[in-house]
């Protein structure tokens, strides 16, 4: 059984086409690599950027509520109006009670008196 030379399966050009193509398929992954390394990297920068973003709306959003929190001009002219006002009633104050001192003085004087006369009187018995 002898097969003849003309019906021997040549697989030479298969190998050669499967070579060729296996030559191509590594240009191109090599090629792809690098294309993709540089967007994975771009890619790992943006998501950086993106947590250094959120840290950062955090701070914002706290200085925010901070300054909120803080009196603005009108609650401060509002302070200032209510200070005024309480000047006044300590003038006021300050006037009613000088009277009072007054009054003290004159009726020290008019017991001081009464006291010296019944004390004068009492020795005289």
């Amino acid at each position: 059984m002898d097969v003849p030379v003309s019906q021997v399966l040549n697989i030479s050009p298969l190998v050669v086409w499967v070579v060729a193509l296996s030559q191509l398929l590594t240009f191109g992954l090599t090629i792809w690599g690098l294309m993709a390394s540089g967007s994975r990297a771009n890619a790992k920068k943006i998501e950086e950027h993106g947590t250094r973003l959120d840290k950062h709306d955090l701070r914002l959003a706290t200085a925010e509520q901070t300054l909120r929190s803080q009196p603005t001009a009108s609650d401060l002219h509002d302070l200032e109006l209510a200070m005024e006002q309480l000047k006044g009633e300590m003038r006021t104050m300050s006037a009613v009670l000088s009277g009072h001192v007054a009054i003290m003085e004159r009726l020290e004087a008019i017991v001081s008196r009464h006291e010296n006369h019944l004390l004068d009187g009492r020795s005289q018995r």
